[in-house]
């Protein structure tokens, strides 16, 4: 990874390239402009590096991915300033995201496939293609029908368009899909980039992460559109759609680990300290699970009375704070794998890919069936630990609270890990795979394995109703579940020509509106 944060948006990339082209002394040429330059003279590098941060840190802010997404999902709930958890977002964090995706890392991605057209490199357009799908399926899944194929000509000379039409999420996703494919063909060629923070120019892994894209994609709009065909061709045939194969092939950003390339959560967390990990998923993983899911010793660390305590949901500031006689102390704060300086910033794992593939099974997308989902459902969990114990941190916290589970029946003497894991899978409930109940299990595993991913996360809880959560205690939006965010009051103000039509096709523009994928 570049040492430091690089942060020009497309247009001020093009400012500065353009102040360091020397002037034109031919009078002939006295009507080039310089502030203009061709993309020739462009840098893909120092673009592709800002891409990869800029979105990445906006899809992991505090008040987009850490509680319109974890809070609503019941990762992380609470303590203070509760508004957010109690589904009363601030319109300056819509603004910000949407502008933040749109004009910053949108733009430039937008800016970078152009480059590798205009520079014959296709690996930098296939990457500014898969980037660009990204980013767009965010904005798709949180919004639904969106700007899209006029949103990114804005900065262009020939054709400027700065109020674009709102397409339909269903022809949206049309081009994404296709984005992603012709991204893995582009990258046959096996064109060298520099810049690239996230795979470190290994052209394989981003196929495999354009290509998993692609199947999670899939499998979201599978009850408007039959996967079937995309996926049987995409999971049949790795060597020329290869995927994810394990952990080492996730995409997550690794941050530096200071300042200001260091993960949003922890320099959030430098002067906040009003978010803790949600009683609902502390009671699934460990205070209602028929044995321990050890995960817990990651996801949250111990409350003041020595155990682990989760709060609920969209209380009031004033309950929040008086939950057992103080909230702030006695329930379980984020883990420490998650709050520190280096904490990845995740995008998509392998995990994710093994739970898509058992749905995919479970619901006759691929071959196998039930045997095909068990297998996958089963190594979706395992690589879920795995994950988290790539840097020891899962053994680590079982061995400092091995005291604490050999009360609950751990072998003492065994290997700790190992025993951890065959203890979990040996004791059947919960985790036994059951074909009549197996969608809600992979859906609610799923849910579990996506913790700190609160965006995709709640878009996944939005698909499939799993797991079953009650709204928060204090809840506005008519006690629901947001389901979609509200349009931003930028584009009320600057488009609203065509956001009035968006909204007449889609729907009253408020949270209760699904977007299209979304019948459950």
């Amino acid at each position: 990874m570049n040492k430091y944060k690089i942060f020009l948006s497309a247009a001020t990339f093009i400012m500065l390239i353009g102040l360091s082209t020397s002037c034109t002394q031919d009078f002939e040429e006295i009507n080039t402009n310089n502030n203009s330059p061709a993309l020739s003279q462009a840098a893909p590098e120092m673009l592709l590096t800002n891409i990869v941060e800029s979105m990445t840190d906006r899809t992991h802010e505090i008040f987009f991915g850490h509680e319109m997404g974890s809070c609503w999902v019941q990762h992380m709930a609470k303590v203070q300033y509760t508004d957010e958890d109690r589904y009363i977002p601030r319109m300056s964090v819509i603004n910000n995201t949407w502008n933040s995706f749109y004009a910053s890392s949108g733009m430039d991605s937008q800016l970078l496939i152009n480059i590798g057209v205009e520079s014959n490199n296709p690996s930098y357009e296939a990457i500014g293609l898969i980037l660009k799908s990204y980013i767009v399926s965010i904005v798709t899944d949180e919004w639904g029908d969106v700007p899209y194929s006029e949103a990114f000509l804005g900065a262009d000379a020939a054709t400027p368009i700065l109020s674009p039409k709102y397409d339909k999420q269903a022809d949206i996703y049309v081009a994404l899909l296709a984005n992603l494919e012709k991204a893995n063909t582009l990258l046959d060629e096996g064109v060298a980039v520099e810049g690239d923070i996230l795979y470190n120019g290994d052209l394989t892994n981003w196929k495999k992460f354009a290509n998993s894209l692609r199947l999670r994609l899939l499998l979201r709009q599978s009850d408007r559109v039959d996967p079937t065909s995309a996926m049987t061709t995409i999971f049949g045939n790795s060597t020329m759609y290869p995927i994810f194969t394990s952990n080492s092939d996730n995409a997550a950003l690794a941050y530096l680990g200071s300042a200001p390339n260091n993960n949003p959560i922890n320099e959030n967390r430098k002067t906040r300290d009003d978010h803790r990990v949600s009683k609902t998923i502390v009671d699934y993983l460990y205070a209602e699970a028929p044995s321990p899911d050890y995960r817990v010793v990651v996801y949250a660390n111990l409350a003041g009375s020595g155990d682990w305590v989760g709060l609920p949901n969209g209380m009031a500031s004033a309950d929040a704070g008086a939950y057992l006689g103080n909230g702030l102390a006695e329930t379980s704060k984020m883990g420490d794998y998650f709050t520190k300086a280096s904490a990845p910033g995740m995008l998509m794992s392998y995990s994710e890919l093994l739970f898509i593939k058992a749905e995919a099974a479970a619901r006759g997308f691929i071959p196998g069936g039930d045997a095909a989902a068990e297998t996958a459902f089963h190594e979706g969990i395992r690589a879920s630990w795995d994950q988290y114990n790539a840097d020891g941190t899962f053994t680590s916290k079982l061995a400092t609270w091995k005291s604490t589970f050999v009360s609950w029946g751990m072998d003492p003497d065994a290997d700790i890990y190992e025993y951890a894991w065959t203890d979990f899978v040996d004791y059947g409930g919960t985790y036994d795979y059951d074909p009549a109940t197996g969608l809600e299990q992979i859906a609610t595993q799923k849910w579990a394995a996506m913790f700190d991913q609160g965006v995709q996360a709640a878009f996944e809880w939005r698909r499939t109703g799993f797991p079953a959560l009650t709204p928060g205690v204090d809840a506005s939006n008519g006690g629901l579940i947001p389901v979609r965010a509200y349009y931003p009051s930028d584009e009320a103000a600057r488009n609203p020509t065509n956001l009035s039509a968006a909204i007449s096709g889609q729907g009253a523009d408020n949270m209760n509106t699904k977007v299209w994928w979304d019948i459950n």
